[in-house]
């Protein structure tokens, strides 16, 4: 017999959400190292049946179920476009809205647990890596694009994928840094970061690094 009346009544989008908040909760209470399975299962008042039905590991349900893909439509513009190419290429990544949390707050926390600790940052990083080709294809097209456009030689096209693999590990510190962002001003009860003044910033700060 089911020790979770609680839990049948509660439909499946609510119950992972239950799941997940607990275990954000937790992390950031007693840290990553300090929480187990159990733990996530008695906050959220679940079995461990459920929480396996739900996510195969801990470090999944910190992370969420969202996972990053490349918006097609923005990748072709993307391609064509003579704009700020880093500040832009934030804009080729997308999480599928339906698979956000609908708690904001939630989702700030999770990022502040995430961000705090190096094993949750890697494994959120992977999730990147997995469209991480993807990106390199894209950031590629559009360099070449410009650099036939200015005439470039056979020398300098040669130099295209390398210059298009390093803007891509730029490309994931940047989202890093935005995700931070996005966090502190929901903690503040703050608006999100204007992506317009985000690009100002970023420009500006490439510039001082050239």
């Amino acid at each position: 017999m089911s020790t979770e009346p609680g839990s049948r009544r509660r439909g499946v989008a609510e119950t992972t959400a239950a799941i997940e908040r607990a275990a954000v909760d937790l992390v950031l209470e007693h840290g990553y190292d300090g929480v187990t399975v159990d733990m996530i299962c008695h906050e959220a008042g679940v079995s461990q049946r459920t929480f396996f039905n739900h996510f195969k590991t801990k470090d999944a349900a910190l992370l969420g179920t969202e996972l990053p893909e490349v918006d097609e439509r923005a990748a072709r513009a993307f391609i064509v476009s003579d704009g700020p190419l880093l500040a832009e290429a934030t804009g080729l990544v997308r999480v599928d809205p339906a698979r956000l949390p609908g708690d904001a707050a939630l989702l700030s926390r999770r990022i502040r647990a995430i961000s705090g600790n190096p094993t949750l940052m890697a494994r959120q990083m992977e999730r990147l890596t997995r469209i991480e080709g993807e990106l390199r294809e894209i950031l590629e097209l559009r360099l070449r694009q410009q650099a036939l456009r200015a005439g470039a030689g056979e020398a300098e096209l040669a130099e295209v994928p390398e210059e298009a693999e390093l803007v891509t590990h730029l490309l994931a510190g940047v989202m890093r840094y935005m995700g931070l962002a996005w966090s502190r001003s929901a903690d503040a009860g703050a608006p999100p970061p204007d992506p317009a003044e985000f690009a100002a910033t970023l420009s500006r700060v490439l510039r001082k690094l050239a």
